[in-house]
Order: C-alpha cells, then sequence, then structure tokens
C-alpha cells in the first residue's frame, strides 16, 4: 500500500505544479486585459488601491523607488525591467512607474545592475511620501547642477530640495545588492536572517528580525497584517483564474 501511495501523492503534487502554472498563465492574460491607462501618468502608488485600514491592495511584498537626482539615465534598470521602470522625459532619469509590473527576481536583478545604487526598496509608506515629495520638487530641480565642479556625472550638486531622504541611504549597502542578502541590509524586506543593527527606517518598518522588535510591537502587528492581506489577495487571483480556466481543485470536470 505504501508503494501505491507514494505514486498517487507524485501524481497530485505534479497535477497541483501543473494548475499553477496554468492559473498564473491566465493571471497574465487578465491583467493584460485589464492595462490600466494610467500607467506612466500618475504616481505609482496611485495605481494601487488602498482599503479602509490604509493597508494597500497589491500582490508586491515590497516596493521599489528610484532616487532620479543621483539616476544617471543609463537606462539599464528600464532595459531589464520594462514593466517596472522608465526614463522619464524631463531631466532623462529612471523612475518606478508600476509596482505591480516585473517579477521579484527581474527587479532584484534591475536593481543590482544600477551603477550609482539609486534605486531603493522601500514599504508602503515610504512610497507614498517620497512620489508626493518628488512631485513638489522635481520641477525646480537644476539637474545641470551637477556638471559644475570636478564631482561628474555622479555628483547631486544643485539638487537643493529635489535630494530627498531615504531611508536606505541612512546606511551603506554593499556593491552587489539585493543579491547578496547581507543579513543587515538597509533595505527595506531583503534581509531575512537575524539582524545585528537597525534598518534605515526602524522601527516603523515592522522588520519581524529587528533587534528591538519588542519595545515596537504596534509595527509587526501593522507590517504581519499587511503581509496576511497579500496572501489573501494571490490565493483568490488564483483562484479566479483557475475558475476562468474551467478547473476544478475537487477533481471536477475540466474544460479547456
Amino acid at each position: 500500500p505504501a508503494d501505491d501511495q507514494e505514486p498517487e501523492d507524485a501524481r497530485s503534487a505534479d497535477a497541483e505544479a501543473a494548475l499553477d502554472l496554468l492559473t498564473y498563465d491566465e493571471m497574465d492574460r487578465q491583467e493584460e486585459a485589464d492595462v490600466d491607462e494610467r500607467l506612466g501618468v500618475v504616481m505609482s502608488h496611485e495605481l494601487i488601491e488602498v482599503d479602509d485600514d490604509g493597508d494597500p491592495v497589491t500582490t508586491a511584498t515590497r516596493h521599489v523607488f528610484v532616487d532620479e537626482v543621483t539616476c544617471i539615465g543609463c537606462t539599464s534598470c528600464a532595459t531589464i525591467a520594462p514593466l517596472t521602470f522608465l526614463m522619464e522625459d524631463a531631466h532623462g532619469r529612471a523612475r518606478s512607474f508600476n509596482q505591480e509590473g516585473d517579477d521579484d527576481d527581474t527587479v532584484a536583478e534591475a536593481i543590482a545592475t544600477c551603477p550609482v545604487d539609486c534605486i531603493h526598496y522601500v514599504p508602503w509608506d515610504e512610497l507614498v511620501k517620497l512620489e508626493r515629495e518628488r512631485e513638489g520638487v522635481m520641477t525646480t530641480y537644476n539637474f545641470k547642477g551637477r556638471l559644475v565642479g570636478n564631482e561628474g556625472l555622479t555628483s547631486t550638486q544643485g539638487a537643493g530640495r529635489a535630494l530627498l531622504d531615504i531611508s536606505t541611504n541612512h546606511a551603506m549597502r554593499c556593491q552587489n545588492c539585493p543579491t547578496n542578502q547581507c543579513p543587515d541590509c538597509p533595505m527595506f524586506a531583503v534581509s531575512t536572517e537575524r539582524r545585528k543593527t537597525r534598518c534605515g527606517n526602524c522601527p516603523s518598518n515592522g522588520c519581524a528580525n529587528c533587534p528591538i522588535a519588542s519595545k515596537y510591537p504596534e509595527f509587526q502587528k501593522k507590517r504581519a497584517r499587511r503581509e496576511r492581506k497579500r496572501r489573501e489577495l494571490i490565493k483568490a487571483q488564483k483562484a479566479e483564474a483557475a475558475e476562468n480556466l474551467g478547473i476544478l481543485r475537487d477533481g471536477g470536470s475540466r474544460e479547456l
């Protein structure tokens, strides 16, 4: 009986994996059919619905923000992850225009290839704050200021108020960030091991591995609530996609 059970379990696992692939394909097709015309026009956080608790209704585990003052316009991120980044017209800098565009691995690759480390993982609340601040200051940004002096293209000379206070910049990043996944990485939701130092947005990030987490349980609860909602959203989307495919998990009829 044990020998008979093992192949049955294997077949069940294969069926589940196949179902996941089909449902994800269906989810992609649905997303393509529901392209938001505001993409690239409004701030990326405005594309995401917010529920009654103030939590974003999204499948993204973390959000990306480009420090446009530091960006040198190399186009690398927009080439690697074109569903997430674009080159804005006013100053020729990269901008994250869609928080639910490319998959996590593609976005991480784009961040890792940035020559000036100007792309940051940030939590939802900081994304909203930074994007609103950017809209208010980039209109007066003196982009020619970096050409003055001897610092070269990486200079932030003349940035003024456009040089935003990004939490990631409060600590050093390694030269292979976020690929190394360093235990004390300052970027949001990169480190999973026990931290020895606090992140740049401590304690409000609510990191589960924060060295002072026990002192601020309210932030951990908030982050856990958002993570739970994110998982529930993914589950609901997969169920809807499976239903659209005519596949029933209980072994019922199947129509493709």
